[in-house]
């Protein structure tokens, strides 16, 4: 046997054991950490490989950390590249990190540059998403990411230590930019998948969330219910992670019953008032005898 060469089952197995608590290495608007410390009774006990179409901060992945290889996918280009890097070039990107400062005016100026490296880029877009506003990703009509500075201090701008653990984690996956119906194709019976699409419609109230619209619209959420359908003909697990809205429980109520799930609203300016939102879970998963034990 050659010692030199590490099966990732049994890589991924270790290092679920020493880091249980693998965290993000971006800040994402919209992301799940507040899911979870419920995460566990909504993901099946036993599962094959795992999928997450819609990447972001990918903080239900890292929690999970999935033994066997995992396909993580978006279609972010830059975000995607950011995760290839990290996982591919880790070191290499830390060291263009330590080279950035938290100010207002190298946040512009950073923002501004036009890089050419695929190690470079991804420095630059984890630079954005620290320093930035609320951890939002969003892009002018021409396709120019245009977030402002966010104020936000920290005593270290980066952890570097958070980093190189993601890295770690992300040994083994396969990480591809690409629309969430291409992912069809890798899933099979047994297999799990994590959806958490941009929401579409404002929580509980009527109407369309204005750059969201643009960035997932309602003909995308009826791609989504679509996709779902076939999901579960494959014989596959799946949890989504929707607003709670009449429109939303109304397309993938048909497929599933939805679960309310109430939660503080994490994103706003310090004046912002941060109330509770409700949220919808839809999955195929039975909560009580399908949840996840501790060796799933």
């Amino acid at each position: 046997m050659d010692y030199n060469i590490i099966n990732y089952k049994y890589w991924a197995g270790y290092m679920k054991v020493m880091n249980p608590k693998i965290k993000p290495f971006l800040r994402w608007a919209g992301g799940k950490t507040w899911l979870l410390n419920q995460i566990d009774e909504f993901t099946p006990k036993s599962f094959n490989n795992y999928h997450e179409p819609f990447l972001g901060g990918g903080s239900v992945f890292f929690y999970l950390q999935p033994d066997k290889k995992a396909s993580l996918s978006d279609s972010n280009a830059e975000l995607i590249n950011a995760y290839i890097q990290i996982r591919d070039n880790v070191e290499s990107v830390i060291k263009k990190l330590k080279k950035y400062v938290n100010t207002k005016e190298e946040y512009y100026r950073i923002r501004e540059n036009r890089l050419k490296s695929d190690i470079s880029k991804a420095a630059k877009f984890i630079y954005l998403n620290r320093t930035n506003f609320n951890g939002i990703y969003r892009v002018n009509a021409k396709g120019k990411y245009n977030v402002p500075y966010g104020f936000k201090e920290y005593q270290n701008l980066f952890e570097f230590d958070r980093i190189r653990n993601a890295s770690e984690v992300l040994q083994g996956t396969k990480i591809k930019t690409q629309d969430f119906e291409c992912s069809m194709t890798n899933i099979r019976s047994g297999d799990f998948v994590f959806l958490d699409p941009p929401y579409t419609v404002s929580h509980v109230k009527n109407g369309f969330i204005k750059y969201n619209e643009k960035l997932f619209s309602w003909e995308d959420q009826k791609r989504l219910a679509y996709y779902i359908k076939k999901i579960k003909e494959i014989g596959a697990y799946y949890i989504l992670t929707n607003a709670k809205h009449d429109a939303v429980r109304e397309l993938y109520g048909v497929i599933n019953t939805p679960i309310e799930i109430e939660r503080h609203s994490v994103i706003g300016g310090k004046k912002a008032e941060r109330g509770l939102i409700q949220e919808y879970i839809f999955s195929n998963i039975d909560k009580k005898s399908g949840g996840r034990n501790e060796q799933g």
